[in-house]
């Protein structure tokens, strides 16, 4: 074979390794920025979730806070206490007050649970990004 034909052959298989080369990079790209994609559905899923939780607390927070504002007016300071006469109903709403409050207690501790979900997944989707913007700076600058 002369020194022209596998000069040819030889740079033939350089382009087509170049060629297979982007080809690869194009595809771990497209499926990397199908996993964002996916990430990002979580986060804004997350978020409304989580936003519609919050309410839900927040309403059941100023109930809890009625009951309590309610259960502080049976209170007569000049009798000393609840007066006799309405002290069933202030054992009624003491008792629901009791009750919310271990109800709050959990919804509060489930409520901080989901914020610590969605923060690992807006962390995933970061990282993710970041990792996206690595491996193209990568191939700008010729890794």
């Amino acid at each position: 074979m002369s020194l022209g034909a596998l000069a040819v052959v030889i740079m033939v298989g350089m382009a087509g390794g170049s060629i297979l080369e982007q080809n690869r990079f194009n595809r771990e790209m497209e499926l990397l920025r199908e996993d964002l994609l996916h990430a990002r559905f979580s986060v804004d899923s997350c978020r409304m979730y989580l936003a519609q939780e919050e309410q839900r607390f927040l309403m059941f927070d100023e109930f809890v806070d009625s009951l309590h504002t309610r259960l502080r007016s049976f209170e007569d300071p000049s009798q000393g206490g609840v007066p006799e006469a309405q002290y069933p109903e202030y054992l009624e709403v003491f008792d629901r007050y009791n009750d919310s409050v271990a109800v709050w207690e959990g919804r509060a501790d489930a409520l901080q649970a989901t914020e610590a979900v969605c923060r690992e997944i807006v962390e995933g989707h970061n990282a993710l990004g970041d990792s996206i913007k690595q491996r193209l700076d990568m191939r700008r600058e010729g890794g």
